[in-house]
Formats: structure tokens, sequence, C-alpha cells
């Protein structure tokens, strides 16, 4: 599922994307401690390298990875199905600020229904 985010303020506008998708567990480690180093080690080194964490959030914790322009968040889904990526995107304003507050409170809203 894709889903376009249009968030204003005093200074206008501030697109971003998000994109929905599940991330088998084939060669993804289900150990969330795991999973944030096998994305980790997957980074490049520079300016350009984003930040990975384990971070807690409703539906359990979760994997964060931000960058400039990107944050995706990783939750392990009920019965180790998978991961459950959001994927935030903002290129033209960047991952800063009101957005990335944004999208983390969206990230958090998250929860499991069992």
């Amino acid at each position: 599922m894709e889903f376009y985010l249009l968030m204003t303020s005093q200074d206008g506008g501030l697109p971003a994307s998000l994109l929905v998708s599940l991330v088998p567990l084939d060669e993804t480690p289900a150990d969330l401690e795991r999973y944030a180093a096998w994305l980790d080690m997957r980074e490049p080194d520079g300016p350009a390298r984003r930040q990975v964490s384990v971070v807690d959030l409703p539906a359990g914790q979760a994997v964060r990875v931000h960058g400039a322009t990107t944050l995706n968040v990783h939750a392990l889904m009920p019965g180790a199905a998978g991961y459950l990526t959001l994927s935030f995107s903002a290129p033209l304003t960047g991952m800063s600020g009101p957005m990335e507050r944004l999208c983390d409170a969206i990230a958090g809203s998250l929860r499991w229904v069992v």
C-alpha cells in the first residue's frame, strides 16, 4: 500500500510518501537486534550513512532506519510471519523536524489485532 502525506505548517506544506510492505523472514533474522545489525552492516560508510536503532513501539520493538530523506520502521509481525515495513520518504523537505515527528507518530500508532 502506498500513501501520500502532506503536513502543513506556517511555512507551507511538507510532502512525503509512505509505502507499507512485507519483508518475509527468508534470509532475514527474526531476532530484532540481529536484524538491526544485519541492516547496519549493509549501510555504506560516509555522510549518507543511515542510523539504525531498535525502538519501542506500542506494537512491540521495531528496527528504525533514519536517513536524510527516508525513515524506515521494521516491525516483527506476530507469529514471526515477517517484518511489516513502513517506508517514509520526504525527498523535497528531508526527514527531520515536523516531518520526522509525523512519521514517528504514524509508526507509533501501529497496533496488532490478533
